[in-house]
């Protein structure tokens, strides 16, 4: 018995070592700053800083890679959050609409965004009932926003 657990625990580590040789992409592709979100005159600056604490890891490209996505396969899982965030929504490619400012509402009011599990590493992404009324109030005001650009 103890020697099928000194076995598995080899297997294990070995297994776990040569996953390091599988590596995601973890390079930001280039920012065009006229596009972003951060730089749109109609988006309130308060509604900027809670994109940008609570989504921009994920949905744009200016993702701070944590140490923890260099390891396999973590770095796997986190890759694909970041790939699939940036399909659904990326605010480095900014093209606002008031569909997308209700998405991203009703993504944070379901509680379906930020993701429970990215909370564990970056407590400041978690979403204050104040940060949720300020969305609210973008969004209610948005159409007429939407409409100015």
């Amino acid at each position: 018995m103890e020697r099928r657990l000194k076995t598995a625990t080899l297997a294990l580590i070995l297994g776990l070592a040569a996953a390091q040789l599988i590596q995601p992409n973890t390079i930001n592709p280039p920012v065009n700053p006229s596009r972003s979100v951060w730089n749109d005159h109609g988006v309130n600056p308060k509604v900027a800083e809670v994109l940008r604490r609570a989504c921009a890891d994920c949905h744009s490209h200016e993702t701070e890679w944590p140490w923890y996505s260099r390891i396999s396969p973590i770095s796997w899982m986190v890759a694909r959050h970041v790939e699939d965030g940036r399909a659904k929504l990326n605010l480095s490619n900014w093209t606002p609409s008031q569909d997308q400012m209700e998405e991203i509402l009703d993504s944070v009011e379901k509680t379906k965004m930020p993701l429970s599990s990215y909370y564990l590493m970056h407590p400041k992404a978690r979403l204050s009932e104040a940060d949720r009324a300020v969305l609210r109030a973008w969004v209610d005001g948005g159409a007429t926003t939407v409409a100015s650009n």
